[in-house]
């Protein structure tokens, strides 16, 4: 592991964590809502919250792989 590994590098990998979580969230309760749209269903938020997160994760430990090697 980097010891060195630099605050600046460490707050961008939390800017793109955290936007990535929100986009990807917000895409999948958007194309849920749509699809229950003339159902009048409902979506629980936390159905996108959770895919939106690991894929958050996922892009944020790419981002440190790639700057740390």
């Amino acid at each position: 592991m980097n010891t060195a590994y630099s605050s600046r590098n460490w707050w961008t990998e939390i800017v793109i964590g955290t936007l990535v979580t929100l986009v990807c969230a917000a895409l999948v309760v958007v194309a849920a809502a749509w699809a229950v749209a003339d159902r009048g269903g409902s979506v629980n938020v936390l159905g996108g919250l959770i895919p939106g997160l690991a894929a958050g994760v996922w892009s944020a430990r790419r981002y440190r792989r790639r700057h740390t090697s």
